[in-house]
């Protein structure tokens, strides 16, 4: 019995001592004095991979497409003369636009050139065959219905009621929400541009008329700016970083013929080449053949929108210029042919009447492709 109870006790020290050698060793380890656990260092380095793609999704997220921008572009309006005289006998100063104001108002943003300055309490009788334009402010009711959103001033009429005709037709169109461009209180005000925002998008307009010494602006003189290329790239570089499209509005050429001069092409090349992504032309008083240049739009006239020369079917005719811009810079182009009524109301061409008609009547081509590849913009 007792040899029994002599071999229990040695193993119970046993056991008791083999507890707290592992005890020992255990907080030996655990404590950073013995032997290390070694962690997973493929596991380290994926958590590490994956918080550092977290903060670079943080810093440059992946952005959303922006949707396609549309722009619409018509020729020369004239808002007085025969066209007033029409207005207000119809006591309707919407009567010019009010047959492709859908059309028009549907683009993003819609572009004319204003032909004639408004000039407040006047007498707006201007007799057939003169050149001496004032418009009726009432007439500012048919823009703001056809949507337009940038007036091209830089023209050889914006200046005939001189500086307060300037000032009247700024104030007026600044009160109605219309961007102008192309003309100033001095050179650098009518060189200064206007930039439009919306649907993510910024589009510089610069406008420029052929040199003409009793209109163009100075330093102190108020004015039009002038077709000076040397300006032009000036002002493009200036309005590049800031916007994705810059846009080009040129009022040039040799009146009543459907090829663009030599002053046109040069000018509105060079404009490309400085880094413009589109050009649009008016002035000749009928439309003129495009181009892609450098895979850019270049329209070098348009004709007239709304005007009162209704001696010719070529001057009663016009054309509006849609422009898509998808995201990518690429982008399409539409002519859509009309015609003036009634010296004034500017009208779609009749789906009844054969558009070959139209084109005949300017030597012109029926429009074919006019798009161009992901290029250009900022």
């Amino acid at each position: 019995m007792s040899l029994w109870r002599e071999k229990n006790k040695k193993f119970l020290f046993l056991l008791l001592g083999s507890l707290v050698f592992l005890c020992s060793l255990f907080f030996y380890q655990i404590s950073g004095n013995g032997l290390e656990v070694r962690p997973d260092i493929n596991s380290e380095r994926n958590e590490k991979d994956k918080n550092e793609k977290d903060k670079e999704e943080k810093i440059w997220p992946e952005l959303p497409m922006r949707p396609p921008l549309v722009l619409l572009f018509g020729g020369d309006v004239m808002l007085s003369r025969t066209v007033n005289a029409k207005m207000a006998a119809y006591d309707d100063y919407e009567w010019p636009f009010a047959q492709i104001s859908q059309l028009t108002s549907s683009a993003d943003i819609t572009i004319f050139n204003l032909e004639s300055p408004f000039l407040k309490d006047a007498d707006y009788n201007v007799p057939s065959g003169s050149f001496m334009f004032k418009a009726d402010p009432k007439a500012i009711i048919g823009l703001q219905a056809a949507g337009v959103d940038v007036l091209s001033l830089a023209n050889n009429h914006i200046m005939n009621m001189g500086g307060r005709g300037l000032d009247d037709t700024l104030s007026i169109l600044q009160m109605a929400g219309i961007g102008a461009v192309g003309a100033g209180q001095n050179e650098k005000a009518a060189r200064q541009g206007y930039l439009w925002t919306g649907k993510g998008w910024k589009v510089a307009f610069l406008s420029y008329a052929y040199p003409d010494d009793n209109s163009v602006a100075g330093e102190k003189k108020p004015g039009i700016s002038t077709m000076d290329v040397d300006n032009l790239r000036e002002d493009i570089a200036r309005w590049r970083h800031q916007a994705d499209l810059v846009i080009v509005l040129m009022h040039a050429g040799t009146e009543y013929v459907s090829s663009p001069n030599k002053e046109q092409v040069t000018f509105a090349r060079a404009a490309i080449d400085a880094g413009a992504d589109a050009v649009i032309g008016h002035h000749p008083h009928w439309p003129q053949s495009w181009e892609i240049y450098q895979n850019k739009p270049i329209f070098y006239s348009l004709g007239n929108l709304v005007f009162d020369q209704m001696w010719s079917r070529e001057t009663s005719q016009g054309l509006l210029a849609r422009l898509t811009f998808n995201d990518n810079f690429s982008g399409q182009a539409e002519l859509w042919p009309i015609i003036i009524s009634d010296y004034g109301q500017a009208q779609l061409w009749p789906e009844v009447v054969p558009e070959s008609i139209f084109w005949d009547a300017y030597d012109l081509p029926i429009p074919a492709d006019l798009s161009w590849p992901a290029l250009g913009g900022n």
